[in-house]
């Protein structure tokens, strides 16, 4: 069983000896990596980042503590020596992973991970650093992430927001890198209020270059020029899109035409596609949201 977290201290020395020399590494709590950092290895909460900017990787455990630092393959050696310390069980053959939106974090999932945990699936609330990378960038990190996946036999994909992007760029990548589709298949995947549809904001804000440089490459990847060539997903794969507004978006998208919504006359023709109204405006706090979303990645079908 992994320790309790108030059994360690805020800084603990470890020693790690090698061949040629000591290094001294500290133990600290991390705010999990939301804005700088990309998930490129899970194994039962435990993950390693790498850092957008410097390239350096680091190995986070079920607390977002840091356990180790280096290259991947030093971070991956750490990890091992873990499991045994820790004794770490073995992962869930089926996963489910969440992709969250553009200027999100995992955590924006967690009223959804309470409910998919119950379902005795692994589940993957991962990062990438969606200011400063590119839709396909980050489609290649979710691919590594995928790559190195250990003891998965299926796996299902819940995205929020523009995290559909990445997913449908993923999976449209040539299928000599899809290495992961090997040894696991992929089962049901989820889309909740995807970026199908441009807004006026976003088309707005791209034409000026200030907004281009602090709004990053995925600002100008929501207009609707660039919408135009969004891939879709694959025909074989079972999905579903959940839209979901509150009378607050209404308002903003009547005033601003802001929203990604396309017009719900539209929804009701397709057979892949659900309205639900809600109270909040953030969906994930919406229970029939939540509700469908577990059904639907649990049976295929609502």
């Amino acid at each position: 069983m992994l320790p309790d977290c108030r059994s360690f201290q805020t800084a603990k020395v470890i020693i790690l000896k090698d061949a040629r020399s000591v290094n001294w590494k500290f133990n600290f709590f991390t705010f999990g990596g939301a804005f700088f950092w990309e998930d490129v290895f899970f194994y039962q909460k435990w993950r390693i980042q790498r850092h957008c900017g410097t390239k350096t990787y680091r190995l986070l455990d079920s607390w977002d503590i840091r356990r180790a630092s280096g290259t991947f393959e030093e971070c991956q050696k750490a990890f091992i020596k873990y499991i045994d310390r820790y004794e770490i069980t073995k992962q869930q053959g089926k996963l489910i992973v969440l992709l969250h939106g553009y200027l999100d974090g995992k955590n924006i999932f967690k009223p959804l991970w309470r409910k998919l945990v119950l379902t005795n699936a692994t589940v993957a609330a991962i990062n990438y650093p969606s200011l400063f990378r590119s839709s396909l960038a980050s489609a290649y990190q979710l691919l590594f992430f995928l790559n190195h996946m250990e003891d998965i036999t299926e796996v299902s994909f819940v995205t929020k927001g523009a995290g559909n992007l990445i997913l449908r760029q993923t999976l449209n990548l040539p299928p000599e890198l899809q290495t992961f589709q090997e040894k696991m298949r992929i089962r049901n995947i989820v889309e909740i209020n995807p970026v199908i549809k441009s807004s006026f904001l976003c088309d707005l804000l791209s034409k000026f270059r200030i907004f281009r440089l602090i709004g990053g490459p995925m600002l100008e990847e929501m207009t609707e020029k660039k919408l135009k060539n969004l891939p879709s997903l694959p025909n074989r794969l079972n999905s579903l899109k959940i839209f979901s507004d509150s009378k607050i978006s209404k308002i903003i998208s009547r005033i601003s035409a802001c929203c990604h919504f396309p017009a719900r006359e539209n929804l009701y023709r397709k057979k892949d596609a659900v309205f639900i109204d809600g109270t909040n405006f953030q969906p994930l706090k919406n229970e029939k949201v939540l509700n469908c979303t577990v059904k639907f990645i649990n049976n295929g079908k609502i």
